[in-house]
């Protein structure tokens, strides 16, 4: 049997049904993250928002990666995805380019000139997004583009290595609390006023490309067939040591857990070989994600700005917000998808 055809084995043996339920979950943590705090109690608040909902962005990495370089490779079709997501991306960002420009509005620019609006918005296009969910696919596919170009000039071993030291370099944010004296924070803090945060298609993103690739490449091997669920308990229980050691000591901002890369590679790993609801079409779950990931921002905003006179804590004020986007969010993603479903029936009809 060629690569080729093993590479097409390795697509139709993964349970698609499993991702994509967990696809679905996690982008309702996405909502969760941007909801602020649910909860009064300290350790309940970092456990959903630290702990689990920031999960979601490296397993949405991983999976996207690992199927770009499964079934997109081995059909010519990397290009065509990475058109279509530049669409997508220009498509919301120019829905939320009023959110963009209220916002520059809002910061105490030295100047109001025109152009400094203007220098804005192009960061906001290249690098932060138009709105603060919309970072992540810039940063992916710039961590697209650096991971191919590593392994395509130095090889595997030499690019894991260089990219987990740029991930380590990333992860002073969450440590800064226990480097606040050292050269280490000090060269961050350099780094941080010019380009504002290492949650990035260098720094963070790369890590997560690279391993998706890498569970692809090795899929067939003892490392991943065997004990899979164990190693996902294994890895977890080590992460649970970090994430204490972060609670007790809280950074500048906690995107970045140094166990965390492989936590989700190996939970990825499991969930693709798992036999549960292997024979369940959640594929309308993983179109939901997708639209919950774009829309979810509008409803949020709304319930802030209607909210704006209200006297409320911190955790009802969250609690609020994350139900009402959550349903909001979901009752327009429903209706689009129902939409563009019946569409696709009416074009057939004609033809």
């Amino acid at each position: 049997m060629d690569n080729q055809e093993t590479n097409l084995l390795h697509y139709k043996q993964i349970n698609s049904s499993m991702i994509s339920l967990f696809q679905y979950l996690f982008s309702i943590f996405v909502i969760l993250v941007h909801s602020g705090r649910l909860v009064e109690n300290e350790l309940l608040h970092f456990t959903f928002k630290s702990v689990f909902a920031r999960m979601a962005v490296p397993f949405f990495m991983i999976c996207s990666s690992f199927f770009i370089r499964g079934y997109l490779t081995v059909h010519h079709r990397v290009g065509i995805y990475i058109r279509h997501l530049v669409k997508t991306y220009l498509f919301w960002s120019l829905i939320y380019l009023p959110y963009a420009c209220f916002y520059l509005q809002s910061l105490p620019l030295p100047s109001h000139h025109p152009l400094i609006y203007l220098i804005g918005l192009v960061v906001a296009l290249v690098y932060t997004g138009m709105c603060y969910q919309l970072w992540y696919i810039p940063a992916f596919l710039l961590g697209v583009w650096l991971v191919s170009q590593l392994l395509k000039f130095i090889g595997k071993i030499k690019t894991g290595i260089l990219l987990f030291l740029l991930y380590l370099f990333g992860s002073i944010e969450t440590y800064s609390a226990y480097l606040g004296h050292t050269p280490f924070f000090t060269a961050y803090q350099a780094y941080a006023r010019i380009l504002i945060t290492s949650r990035n298609g260098i720094f963070y993103a790369p890590i997560f490309i690279f391993l998706g690739y890498l569970l692809y490449d090795f899929y067939q091997t003892n490392l991943f067939k065997n004990s899979y669920v164990w190693k996902v308990i294994a890895c977890f229980a080590l992460l649970c040591v970090e994430y204490i050691l972060v609670f007790l000591r809280q950074g500048l901002d906690k995107n970045f857990f140094l166990g965390l890369p492989l936590f989700i590679l190996f939970l990825f790993n499991a969930i693709s070989r798992t036999s549960v609801f292997a024979k369940k079409d959640f594929s309308t779950l993983r179109k939901l994600s997708t639209l919950y990931f774009f829309i979810h921002p509008i409803f949020i905003e709304w319930t802030l700005f209607a909210l704006r006179e209200r006297s409320m804590s911190p955790a009802e004020k969250g609690s609020y917000l994350f139900f009402s986007s959550l349903i909001c969010t979901h009752l327009v993603s429903t209706f689009m998808l129902k939409v563009k479903q019946w569409r696709i029936r009416h074009i057939n009809r004609i033809r």
